[in-house]
């Protein structure tokens, strides 16, 4: 939802501008900082926890970050790296074995001798059993990435273990690492009170560059470097604050006058203030990751079954098509973002995976109306509004095409400019819009909170997703299996149900490129052919860093925080 696990993020905010050469500048030379050096990173709320897995919001992933490791995680080009690992484990040099027959995998981890708690303890495989029974306990754990594949985790000495799957899982590199999810202390976390809800990811024990010194809700946080941080001599700067902001423009005004030294996940208008800044610079990542996309619930509105409860105007495919042929997403990437987008229109945008040859849906409002004509949607009283007369969704006779068309409020005016005029074109061919801006926490909101999405009470919303780290298996399952579509359990709150993408979803878990590739592309046929979400334009990463500042680079793979182990101050 990357992959993705369990929640895509609360606010997915992304842009890029015309100096992207600003991002891709290469990291200097570490040099120690001045004594008692600091800087501020300036974000707009608090993050729920230092437990990523649990909330995924991007601000728990930021903070995360600088106190806690994963056996692994992942550079900005997606190469994977060790961080608690010794190695990582291949075929080649033994740490994977397969078996064919079975079709099942077994993978073998070696940890680094040299890490310690900020107690002085060790992290060894201890900790490592302990997350996992946390993590996959059924009654106070939590779904993470592969979790169905793995059949145990035994540990085989104090700094090995191994892992045995009953599939094969392509994503096992960054399944005990990448983006969401750490190892935590065995000694130090309550079991008793729950993976999702233990007290220690509110107060962490470090094993990262930083340890957490204070945080005063809705303030502050303040982070001072961890001298029993495994790399010796890191990090080079001695104390990072972290700030809550709520405000874009307070946030873009502090970059400006350096008051601040980073502020995550920026947005086009605030990329394009600060093109001429000498005090702030903008790092793009170096490929995109955010889709901005259309989803339409094929399920009626205030119901989460597709079947029984069909949507009574989007649950007919060629009224999605014809949705989609009125948007003209190169107008939009022209007049608000640009023209700096680049083109999308199926999930596999990606390299290596961008290879399927499946061609682009054209904008023609002219074939939008007719296609709404040929499924019974037509406007008898002129009031440009067209009704059903004879569609096939099961609406009554005369039920007009009118819908909610709800986007998030976080990554502002781009957003809603978008949400405007994608409702000026739907209107053209006869399809009205009342538009809703919703804060994105409402919008993703788990079901038992009353998330809008989760709880099926929307009929077409609009936002930017995609995919974190290499393979996009586990994406493509929590985005669009059929068992995502229960609230809760997934991110197909659209309710779009494929048997067929359903199955070709279990055979993308393979070790084999070749056959994993040719996989994709039925599926993006699939998706091209049957419309369940409307995909516009592709953005990257973007963050604002410091003049000052080295060493930022921003990622598709992570938040900013995930080097910062080697930012150095100039």
């Amino acid at each position: 939802m990357t992959t993705l696990a369990k929640k895509l993020l609360l606010v997915l905010l992304a842009s890029f501008l015309t100096v992207s050469l600003l991002g891709c500048q290469p990291a200097a030379q570490a040099t120690e900082a001045a004594p008692n050096s600091s800087i501020n990173i300036v974000i707009a709320e608090d993050p729920p926890s230092f437990n990523a897995l649990v909330s995924d919001t991007g601000y728990d992933a930021l903070v995360m970050e600088m106190v806690m490791l994963g056996m692994t995680d992942i550079d900005p080009n997606g190469n994977v790296f060790p961080e608690l690992a010794a190695e990582l484990p291949t075929v080649e040099n033994g740490g994977v074995v397969v078996d064919e027959t079975a079709g099942t995998m077994s993978v073998t981890w070696k940890m680094r001798k040299d890490v310690q708690w900020q107690d002085g303890k060790p992290v060894t495989a201890k900790d490592v059993m302990f997350t996992w029974d946390a993590i996959s306990n059924p009654d106070t754990g939590s779904w993470m990435p592969g979790i169905d594949y793995i059949d145990s985790v035994k540990q085989l000495d104090d700094y090995s273990f191994a892992v045995n799957y009953s599939s094969i899982y392509p994503a096992y590199l960054t399944q005990f690492g990448g983006e969401q999810i750490v190892i935590w202390p065995a000694h130090y976390c309550d079991a008793s009170q729950g993976f999702v809800s233990w007290d220690c990811a509110r107060t962490p024990l470090s094993d990262g560059p930083y340890v957490l010194k204070d945080w005063v809700e809705g303030d502050h946080m303040t982070f001072e470097k961890n001298s029993n941080f495994y790399l010796k001599g890191k990090p080079a700067i001695d104390k990072v604050t972290v700030q809550i902001v709520p405000d874009d423009t307070v946030r873009r005004t502090m970059m400006e006058k350096g008051d601040a030294d980073i502020d995550m996940w920026i947005n086009v208008n605030t990329a394009d203030n600060l093109k001429d800044s000498q005090t702030a610079k903008v790092s793009l990542s170096p490929t995109d990751r955010w889709a901005l996309r259309l989803f339409m619930n094929e399920a009626a509105k205030g119901t989460t079954d597709s079947q029984a409860t069909p949507h009574p105007i989007l649950s007919d495919v060629n009224v999605r098509k014809a949705i989609r042929a009125a948007i003209d997403a190169d107008t939009i990437n022209k007049e608000i973002f640009h023209g700096l987008g680049h083109p999308v229109w199926n999930e596999f945008f990606r390299a290596p995976y961008n290879q399927c040859q499946v061609s682009r849906p054209s904008y023609n409002p002219e074939a939008a109306k007719s296609m709404l004509e040929a499924a019974g949607w037509t406007d008898t009283n002129g009031d440009g509004v067209r009704e059903c007369h004879g569609c096939k969704t099961g609406a009554p006779d005369g039920y007009p095409m009118e819908m909610e068309f709800i986007t998030y409020a976080e990554y502002g005016e781009p957003m809603t400019l978008t949400q405007q005029l994608a409702a000026e074109m739907l209107g053209k061919v006869g399809i009205k819009l009342n538009l809703n801006v919703v804060e994105g926490s409402v919008l993703w909101a788990e079901p038992e909170n009353g998330g809008i999405e989760q709880n099926g009470n929307f009929d077409i919303d609009m936002w930017d997703d995609g995919y974190a780290g290499t393979d996009p298996t586990d994406y493509l399952w929590e985005a669009y299996s059929n068992e995502a579509m229960t609230p809760g359990n997934g991110w197909n709150f659209f309710r779009w149900n494929n048997p067929e993408f359903d199955g070709l979803i279990d055979q993308a878990y393979t070790l084999d490129q070749a056959s994993q590739q040719k996989t994709f592309c039925k599926m993006a046929e699939i998706l091209d052919q049957q419309v369940p979400e409307i995909y516009l334009f592709t953005i990257p990463n973007a963050d604002a860093y410091s003049a000052r500042l080295n060493g930022v680079q921003s990622s598709i793979n992570d938040l900013v925080t995930w080097n910062i182990a080697d930012w150095t101050l100039k």
